[in-house]
């Protein structure tokens, strides 16, 4: 058993990934990893704010958000890849795309260690404004 000398919780596995303080925005949210992960984040951010310039910032569920209409996206950092979350229809409808990533209903996984691929989040994000238009 392994306690957050934060929170206190106690978890079965040593230094388990949780939240243990409340998170208003994105900026706080990126400050709570290490430099590489705050850059890789910091990038994903600006990927989607030039995409989407209309989109409002949020944290939903504990995670960055962007919504325009409803919701555009989620991500969030874990251990080795980060979580994009564009919704069970997104994902779906670019299945085909998607082969190389980890994925499943609603979710996509980018490995920390390789670049973001831009072409294929803006494609994702421009089909969920469209969507939201709707």
């Amino acid at each position: 058993m392994w306690t957050c000398s934060m929170c206190g919780r106690e978890f079965k596995k040593k230094n388990q990934s949780h939240y243990c303080r409340s998170i208003n925005s994105i900026d706080e949210y990126i400050v709570l990893y290490s430099p590489t992960e705050q850059a890789k984040l910091k990038e994903l951010r600006e990927m989607i704010k030039n995409i989407a310039p209309y989109a409002e910032e949020k944290i939903s569920w504990k995670m960055p958000t962007f919504v325009q209409n409803g919701n555009l996206v989620h991500f969030a950092m874990h251990q080795n890849h980060i979580g994009f979350y564009v919704g069970a229809s997104t994902v779906k409808a670019f299945e085909n795309q998607l082969a190389y990533y980890t994925f499943s209903k609603g979710t996509i996984q980018f490995p920390k260690n390789e670049p973001l691929p831009y072409q294929l989040i803006k494609e994702m994000i421009l089909f969920n404004i469209e969507k939201n238009r709707i």
